[in-house]
């Protein structure tokens, strides 16, 4: 039965890479295969199965909910031209120039925000600079390397990080001083591959190519309330991390708040404005509807799916079967950075933390394969570093690739013909840096 649940998996994510040849949409695939897996997790393990499913669709539902009310707020922001203002401040015309720029503050930026929500907004200002379709796949792909590129090296930059730290297995006096580098090497090798792609200005007029009820409702908006409703959707997308260390609540919590303050912000700037018909007003329903579904509903799918393969214990035995192979830990380490390109890395980083023990360095001897696992050891900084920029892969393999899929129509087979190899080459040139440090 494990057998058929792998091979349900492999067909299933072979049906999502070829979407552009089948034309049948991801996020059809991605809900029959994590139905068709828990079906048979349920023949494998019937008593289980029910619990099982609860407790992996409240981690997966908070993920979804954070996508989801993440999306909705960036089109509020964006809606009311709260990015046309950055738009404005960005003064390079040159694309190239302009890749650079918003590569780097998209990587300083995830250091700090989610990967996610980092992504959204960087994306969002992306189309307000940029108008041709194919260039925009290219800027949006650099966007998603260096959000991951970002996510590694910060303690608090990407989800596995977090667990890394949170547990004791790494510490961010060291974590950032030997990571970052390696970091930023495995984007700008992708970076420097990609110019050449690259030509000709970004626009001339940062604001075209707003929505057209935005264009409607400026002249009868005040500029005070659109900064205000501009005010509260950034700082409280960047306040999430704060929300969470303060209250302790999962950050999808924290996105919700934001979203209905600025529902309620909405409603009650609307009661003032009667001049604006009904069909111009632009409430937290109608920017609802323009959302993306299906690929908030293809990440549940997909996370599902997985999940399924986690409570089977296939993922565990998958990491056994690694260790088994080799005790390198740059090849351990490096293959499960490929790995989390296929398979959520969240899993897999906790499949490493359970079957890979923190060693006690006072029991290891210096220069064994063991000590590679003290605190703060080559195996957890490899790891932080592999499951991060390994995400940038293939399009789906992070959170943010796949926010990136819904918001610009990355096709996954593009994104391997043109960024995969671009990618591995900075994935493996960061893994070098990081080997000639120490």
């Amino acid at each position: 039965m494990e057998l058929s649940m792998i091979i349900v998996f492999i067909v299933g994510y072979l049906a999502i890479a070829m979407e552009h040849i089948t034309k049948i949409n991801k996020a059809a695939v991605a809900l029959l295969i994590t139905a068709c897996l828990w079906v048979l997790y349920a023949l494998i393990a019937p008593e289980s199965a029910p619990v099982q499913i609860l407790h992996q669709l409240g981690e997966v539902s908070s993920i979804v909910c954070f996508i989801f009310g993440a999306m909705v707020v960036v089109e509020m922001v964006d809606r009311y031209g709260g990015f046309s203002l950055v738009a404005h401040i960005i003064k390079a015309k040159n694309r190239k120039l302009l890749l650079l720029i918003l590569s780097a503050l998209t990587f300083f930026m995830s250091a700090t925000l989610d990967n996610m929500t980092t992504t959204i907004i960087m994306i969002a200002i992306m189309y307000k600079l940029i108008q041709d379709p194919t260039v925009r796949l290219w800027f949006a792909s650099m966007i998603v390397l260096a959000a991951n590129a970002g996510g590694a090296w910060s303690p608090i930059g990407d989800v596995t990080t977090i667990m890394l730290w949170v547990k004791g297995n790494v510490t961010s006096e060291a974590i950032i001083p030997h990571l970052v580098l390696p970091s930023i090497v495995s984007l700008v090798v992708p970076l420097l591959l990609s110019l050449g792609k690259i030509s000709g200005n970004a626009l001339d007029d940062p604001n075209a190519g707003a929505f057209e009820e935005g264009e409607r409702l400026y002249p009868q908006v005040t500029r005070v309330e659109k900064a205000i409703i501009s005010a509260v959707g950034v700082f409280g997308l960047v306040s999430v991390p704060v929300f969470k260390a303060l209250t302790g609540l999962p950050p999808f919590m924290g996105v919700l708040l934001v979203m209905g303050l600025l529902w309620l912000i909405t409603e009650i700037m609307y009661t003032k404005h009667k001049e604006i018909s009904e069909s111009n007003k632009l409430r937290i329903p109608k920017v609802i509807k323009v959302v993306d579904i299906p690929t908030v509903l293809f990440f549940f799918g997909i996370l599902m799916a997985v999940g399924a393969l986690q409570e089977q214990g296939i993922l565990k035995g998958l990491a056994v079967k690694l260790d088994s192979m080799t005790q390198n830990v740059y090849v351990v380490t490096g293959i499960i950075g490929v790995l989390s390109s296929i398979i959520d890395n969240v899993p897999l980083v906790a499949a490493a933390m359970g079957m890979y023990p923190l060693a006690d360095p006072a029991l290891v001897e210096a220069g064994s394969y063991a000590a590679a696992f003290v605190q703060n050891g080559i195996f957890w900084e490899l790891l932080a570093y592999c499951a991060g920029v390994g995400g940038s892969l293939l399009i789906i393999g992070s959170a943010a690739g796949v926010v990136a899929m819904g918001m610009t129509k990355i096709s996954f087979g593009w994104y391997m013909k043109n960024i995969t190899w671009r990618a591995f080459l900075g994935y493996i040139a960061g893994m070098f840096t990081y080997m000639l440090m120490f």
